[in-house]
């Protein structure tokens, strides 16, 4: 294999008495292409929205370089630094913010390795063009297999920045439990 391409979308809505209606809203597609000695190549595009945060979208571009510490057929485990260049409209503010952004990220994926899957990354973002600004992701999925095609999962996502909207919370979190069939 030379190149790789995974997209993802999701999207949560809670409503519940006396509190605000809670919206997030993420997706990206990623391009890996693959060098020699289990280098790559990262190219990634993403969007969020994201109430909690105040965010009405955030659009990222990302380019860099990743090196693969494991890399077989049940699993990998690899490294990677680059560039990511951020729009972002705020419910509460009236233009938007636009800047760049070193990254520093790690992913980890267990996915043939009997019933149980993992799925965990962790990024860092230094601003670069905002020097004091600040943001992370991270992600955890777990999937454990039952009998029948049935399986169970656990979920976690964070997301932090230290200079966000006015008003509006540094870090937001989602925790997904689920029982689920497959086909």
């Amino acid at each position: 294999e030379v190149w790789s391409f995974e997209s993802t979308f999701s999207t949560l809505f809670s409503e519940q008495d006396e509190v605000d209606a809670t919206r997030r809203t993420d997706g990206s597609g990623t391009f890996n292409y693959f060098l020699p000695r289990d280098w790559y190549v990262p190219a990634n595009i993403s969007f969020l929205s994201n109430t909690e945060q105040k965010l009405d979208l955030r659009s990222s571009a990302r380019l860099g370089l990743g090196k693969y510490v494991i890399h077989t057929n049940q699993s990998y485990w690899g490294f990677s630094l680059g560039l990511s260049y951020n729009n972002e409209q705020y419910s509460t503010e009236e233009d938007p913010r636009k800047s760049w952004e070193g990254y520093a990220g790690t992913e980890l994926n267990l996915y043939d390795v009997g019933d149980l899957s993992l799925l965990t990354s962790a990024t860092i973002y230094p601003g670069l063009t905002d020097t004091k600004r600040f943001r992370s992701d991270v992600k955890f999925d777990l999937k454990y297999d039952l009998p029948l095609d049935f399986y169970i999962k656990l979920g976690f996502t964070l997301n932090y920045d230290n200079q966000p909207a006015e008003s509006a919370g540094k870090t937001d979190y989602i925790l997904q439990t689920g029982l689920g069939w497959e086909l």
